[in-house]
């Protein structure tokens, strides 16, 4: 699809550090950028770099389509972050721009619980599940729930507002806190899986047609940590991508047409369980990581690029599908996720020679020195992420524990700050 977009105009959801591969591919292809949120633009990435950076909040949909109208912007995108859904879709909609999927799509890949029901109503195996009644009333509590559980809000983000139960008084705690973080006050309650066979699944639906691109296995922090719910390290391909492949992927294929959406990313998490998968958290986005740098380097598809044309044109490539249909990631490649443990920022070192280092493809960092780092267990303890291409799992593992040689942040007491680190002896079960 050669399409000549230069001189359209598009409109970016959110300045975060995702969304400047949006702008720096869409400049490449002459569109005109506008990139919007709250935020001061010295803490908002992609607004450093747009042509036209605007501190309108993303919710304010009034204020978004008078700015659409104003400046005669062709299309929106809004595509790696679940805050930005929402107000993605129902500004679509009042324009009448090319949008991922309808409103009640976006309802059901944005909410766990409407995902869970719509999982069981169409095939696709779930995380066994509780009702809060279950959990509040003692006597039912007693004889049908056993321990431990996981408590979520089912619509929140970034591993906010979710705690590990191991008894009734923790649970009943947990579903306060739970909707705390929850816009709709509902909250998911599922047995707990541990931190063993978390998959990572992407689909892109191509004029009707689901298409598997990304299987990759997650791991997550240690309790000790208090990250236990977030992932340090993404690592693909993934150990069971063989196994989904034969045993699960039809199954997936066949819910997600059952959604009827017609050009859209679909993002799931699920553990793998025997021969199945049970899914737990969708979206319908793009995983909010740069794994799409990675994927780029290695089959030379540009995902980020994809989404920019479908805003502007309504329109995906099916050639492209067939591609992503026939590609397999035959590298060793990870996505590793750096934590901070709280403290004040003094020093950092390592950034300049970890940027150089030609088989780390891209490098972000969220905190600068004087920051302060506070206890969130959740995303916002995270340093940044590497995301890293090597031949093979031997040199994967030598990168990974060179990047922890290199970089140092360092607080008031000259003490490390990186903390929750990647075991690098897990990749010796890779081939």
């Amino acid at each position: 699809m050669n399409i000549n977009l230069a001189g359209k105009k598009l409109l970016i959801l959110g300045g975060a550090f995702q969304h400047r591969k949006v702008v720096e591919t869409a400049k490449k292809m002459g569109i005109i950028t506008y990139v919007t949120d709250y935020l001061d633009i010295k803490d908002s990435p992609a607004k450093q770099i747009a042509d036209n950076p605007y501190m309108y909040d993303i919710n304010d949909i009034n204020k978004l389509y008078d700015l659409c109208k104003k400046e005669n912007i062709d299309g929106i995108v809004a595509p790696y972050l679940d805050i930005t859904q929402k107000p993605y879709q129902v500004l679509c909609a009042r324009l009448n721009y090319s949008c991922f999927g309808n409103l009640e799509q976006h309802k059901i890949l944005t909410n766990k619980s409407l995902f869970k029901r719509f999982c069981e109503k169409h095939g696709a195996d779930v995380i066994p599940y509780y009702r809060e009644e279950e959990i509040t009333d003692l006597n039912i509590c007693k004889d049908k729930v056993k321990f431990p559980i996981l408590i979520k809000p089912c619509d929140s983000r970034g591993s906010r507002g979710q705690t590990i139960c191991y008894s009734r008084n923790e649970a009943i705690k947990a579903i306060h806190f739970a909707k705390l973080a929850s816009p709709s006050e509902n909250v998911v309650i599922e047995k707990y899986m541990g931190t063993e066979n978390d998959l990572q699944l992407v689909y892109l639906v191509i004029e009707g047609e689901p298409i598997l691109v990304r299987v990759e296995d997650r791991y997550m922090g240690d309790k000790s940590s208090g990250l236990d719910k977030l992932a340090i390290a993404s690592i693909e391909p993934s150990i069971h991508e063989q196994k989904y492949r034969e045993e699960v992927d039809g199954k997936i294929v066949s819910m997600i047409k059952e959604l009827k959406l017609r050009n859209s990313p679909v993002f799931i998490q699920g553990f793998m369980d025997g021969n199945t998968v049970r899914l737990y958290d969708p979206g319908i986005r793009l995983p909010g990581d740069e794994y799409d740098t990675i994927y780029k380097s290695i089959t030379g598809i540009d995902l980020t690029e994809l989404v920019i044309k479908f805003a502007l044109t309504g329109k995906m490539s099916k050639e492209i599908g067939k591609k992503i249909k026939s590609t397999r990631i035959e590298k060793a490649t990870a996505m590793l996720y750096l934590a901070l443990r709280p403290g004040k920022i003094i020093r950092i070192e390592g950034i300049d020679e970890i940027n150089k280092n030609p088989y780390i493809l891209s490098m972000s960092q969220l905190y600068r020195e004087g920051d302060i780092v506070r206890r969130h267990n959740n995303v916002q303890q995270r340093f940044g992420e590497c995301d890293i291409e090597c031949e093979d799992f031997r040199h994967l593992k030598d990168t990974i524990e060179w990047i922890y040689s290199k970089l140092h942040v360092f607080d008031e007491n000259n003490e490390d700050m990186i903390f929750a680190r990647f075991d690098t002896e897990l990749l010796e079960k890779y081939k």
